[in-house]
C-alpha cells in the first residue's frame, strides 16, 4: 500500500481540506472500505480471477456492467500512475538538489516517467521478482516512517498542535471533511491490488483477499500514527504549503540533513511500489479483458519465459507515460497532483462500489441469508457508505473535476454499449 508514497502525496491535501480534521477523516473513510474489503476477501474466495472487480461485475451484472467496471478500473489505474509520477518526479529532483526543477512541471513530468518506464521492466521481468522488491522496499520504508514518527513525538512541538486531533471535524466545514475523506480513498487505496494477482497464486491455499484486509489494517494504523505525530513539528499551514513534498518538509521541520534524506529515499522506494503494483494491477485488467473478447487477443499473450503479459504491460507503460507528459502541461505541479489524486479517487471509489454491490448480489442469489454478516450485511453498508459519499463530496469539487469525473463516467458508458458486442461467443477461461 506504500504509506509513505500515500502521505507524501496526499496527505498534505487532506489538510488543505479538514485542517486538523485530517485525521479523524482518514479514521472515518478506514470503516466503510474495511466492509469492501471484506467484499473483495469473499469473490476472492469465490472467483479468483485476474479481472478482481471488472470479472467479477461481469459474473454478477451481466457484460455491458462487466464492460463499464473495466472501463473504470482501467482509467483509474491509468491516472493513479500520473498521481504516483508526480511526487516521484519531485522527490527524485530534490534528492538531486534540482529545486527549481521540481517546481517545473515538465521537468516533473518527464522524471516521473523515468520511474513509470521502470515499473514496467520490473513487471515485465516476472511476478517473483516484483514481489520480493516490494517486499525490501516496503520493509524500508515502514522502518523509516516509524523512527522518524518517533523522533517528532520526541521532539518539541513547533506549533500549536490541535487538541484532540481525532475529535475535530477540522475548521472547514462538513464538506470539508467529506472532501478529506475523499481524498483519503486514495490515501488508503493498494490493498485490493493483490486480488488481481489471485489466479497467479499457487502451492498455496491462502488467498490474496485475506492480506488484503491484513494491509489495509496495518497500513492505517501506520499512516494514522505518523500523521498525529508529524503534526507536533508540522504547522498546518506549512504542510498545506508543501502539499507535493510534505515528508520532505516535516523532515526539515526535524532538523534536516541525514532525516531528510532518508525520508525522500522512503518516498522514493515507497513511489517506485505504487508504480509498479499499480500497473500490475492494470495489466492484469486488461489481459481479462482481452481473455473476454473485450480487448484485442494480443493482452492475452504470456512471455515464454517470464510468465507474465508482456504485451499488456507494455501497453500499460506506454499509456501511463504518455498520460504522465500531458499533465506536464498544467500550470503547476500542485496542480498535477491535485486533479490526478481527485479524480482517481472518484474512480477507486466507483471500483469499491462495483465490488460491494456484486458481492451482495452474488450471494444473495446463492441464497445466503440475508443477515450474514460478511457477505451480505457489511459489504451493503460499506457499499451504501461510499457511494454517499461520493455524492455529498461532488458539490464541492471544482468544476475541472466535476467535469473529469462526469466525463469518465460517460465514456465508460458508451464504451461498454459498443464493447459489449465483441462479448458474444467469448468464455472466461
Amino acid at each position: 500500500m506504500a504509506p509513505a508514497y500515500s502521505l507524501a502525496a496526499t496527505y498534505g491535501l487532506m489538510v488543505a481540506a479538514a485542517g486538523p480534521g485530517a485525521p479523524l477523516a482518514l479514521v472515518a473513510l478506514t470503516i466503510p472500505v474495511i466492509f469492501v474489503a471484506i467484499a473483495f476477501h469473499r469473490m476472492c474466495e469465490e472467483h479468483p480471477v485476474a479481472g478482481s472487480t471488472y470479472s467479477w461485475a461481469r459474473l454478477v451484472f451481466g457484460d455491458r456492467v462487466g464492460a463499464f467496471s473495466g472501463w473504470i478500473v482501467m482509467l483509474s489505474y491509468f491516472v493513479a500512475a500520473v498521481a504516483a509520477a508526480v511526487p516521484a518526479g519531485v522527490y527524485s529532483l530534490n534528492l538531486l538538489h534540482l529545486y527549481d526543477a521540481a517546481n517545473d512541471p515538465l521537468a516533473v513530468a518527464a522524471t516521473g516517467g523515468l520511474w513509470i518506464v521502470a515499473a514496467g521492466l520490473l513487471l515485465a521481468w516476472g511476478m517473483r521478482p516484483t514481489a520480493d522488491a516490494t517486499a525490501i522496499f516496503l520493509l524500508l520504508e515502514f522502518a523509516a516512517l516509524i523512527v522518524l514518527a518517533g523522533m517528532a513525538i520526541a521532539h518539541p512541538a513547533v506549533s500549536a498542535a490541535p487538541p484532540a486531533p481525532l475529535l475535530t471535524l477540522g475548521n472547514a466545514g462538513t464538506y470539508g471533511f467529506f472532501g478529506a475523506m475523499v481524498i483519503a480513498i486514495w490515501v488508503t487505496d493498494g490493498w485490493e491490488i493483490s486480488t488481481y494477482a489471485s489466479e497467479e497464486n499457487t502451492g498455496s491455499k491462502r488467498q490474496p483477499g485475506s492480506s488484503a484486509l491484513v494491509a489495509l489494517c496495518i497500513t492505517v494504523f501506520v499512516m494514522l500514527v505518523c500523521a498525529i505525530a508529524y503534526a507536533r513539528v508540522a504547522p498546518i499551514a506549512g504542510i498545506v504549503e508543501h502539499q507535493t513534498d510534505t515528508l520532505a518538509y516535516v523532515a526539515d521541520q526535524l532538523g534536516g540533513g541525514w532525516r531528510t534524506w532518508t525520508m525522500v529515499l522512503a518516498v522514493l522506494a515507497s513511489t517506485g511500489t505504487t508504480l509498479w503494483t499499480g500497473q500490475l494491477g492494470l495489466s492484469r485488467v486488461m489481459f481479462s479483458a482481452s481473455r473476454d473478447g473485450l480487448l484485442p487477443r494480443a493482452f492475452t499473450r504470456v512471455h515464454p519465459r517470464f510468465g507474465t503479459p508482456a504485451i499488456a504491460v507494455a501497453v500499460v507503460t506506454a499509456g501511463a507515460l504518455a498520460l504522465a507528459l500531458l499533465t506536464g502541461l498544467l500550470p503547476s505541479v500542485k496542480a498535477m497532483l491535485n486533479d490526478a489524486v481527485s479524480v482517481t479517487s472518484v474512480l477507486l471509489g466507483l471500483t469499491f462500489i462495483t465490488t460491494g454491490a456484486s458481492c451482495v448480489v452474488h450471494f444473495a442469489r446463492k441464497k445466503v441469508p440475508l443477515t450474514d454478516p460478511t457477505r451480505i450485511v457489511l459489504p451493503a453498508l460499506g457499499t451504501l457508505a461510499v457511494f454517499v459519499l461520493l455524492i455529498i463530496n461532488f458539490r464541492s469539487q471544482t468544476a475541472v473535476d466535476q467535469w473529469a469525473s462526469v466525463g469518465c463516467v460517460i465514456v465508460g458508458a458508451i464504451y461498454a454499449l459498443a464493447g459489449h458486442r465483441l462479448f458474444a461467443g467469448s468464455k472466461t477461461v
